[in-house]
């Protein structure tokens, strides 16, 4: 059963956000109005049960060479961050960390370009899924964390090979003049959020 008190403390971290244009203010809005509903806000069974629910995005970045690890995703046929969804009453960034450990073996620090050192995601987004998955709305709380892109790599979590076909650091340049249909629909505007805080 979902814990009220769990539900109000996602809403407030996602309300401290401060939205990078006018439409993660509106999908602030969105997500808030949702929550403060009586609706289920996680994900209680594969893949659409129910059709909206929370997930936390875990992109890894490397601020100082402006890149950034994505992987291939297998359902999605997208290059994607790690994450994955939010277990019922699961605090978002404990599932971000989570996911991270699960899928990539990795333990590391969350960065914040905005320096706000709080539980609060760094961007939030409301999105229709595509590939071979059921169709639904993922709620995704993107949490950033840094690493080192001259580290070499080993996929050797748990989870990595059911989820992912390959990985690749790229620049945040090759990002944005990428299609954006080889990405998430909102990873240009990722990537230009993160700039704009990050100087």
């Amino acid at each position: 059963m979902e814990d009220k008190i769990v539900k109000n403390k996602i809403k407030d971290l996602v309300a401290s956000v401060v939205p990078y244009d006018q439409l993660e203010k509106d999908h602030i809005e969105n997500i808030c109005d949702w929550i403060s509903s009586d609706a289920n806000i996680f994900r209680m069974q594969k893949d659409a049960v129910p059709p909206k629910h929370l997930v936390s995005y875990t992109p890894v970045v490397d601020s100082a060479q402006e890149k950034v690890f994505l992987f291939d995703h297998k359902k999605a046929k997208l290059m994607l961050p790690s994450g994955g969804h939010i277990e019922v009453n699961e605090m978002p960034l404990v599932a971000a960390k989570r996911e991270l450990k699960e899928e990539l073996g990795l333990s590391l620090e969350k960065y914040s370009p905005d320096n706000k050192q709080t539980e609060a995601p760094f961007f939030v987004t409301v999105t229709q899924t595509v590939g071979i998955s059921e169709p639904h709305a993922d709620v995704s709380l993107w949490y950033l964390f840094k690493e080192d892109a001259t580290k070499s790599f080993k996929s050797d979590g748990d989870e990595y090979s059911k989820e992912f076909d390959d990985f690749h650091w790229l620049s945040f340049d090759e990002v944005l003049e990428s299609s954006i249909e080889k990405f998430d629909p909102h990873m240009h505007r990722l990537i230009q959020k993160i700039r704009k805080y990050k100087k």
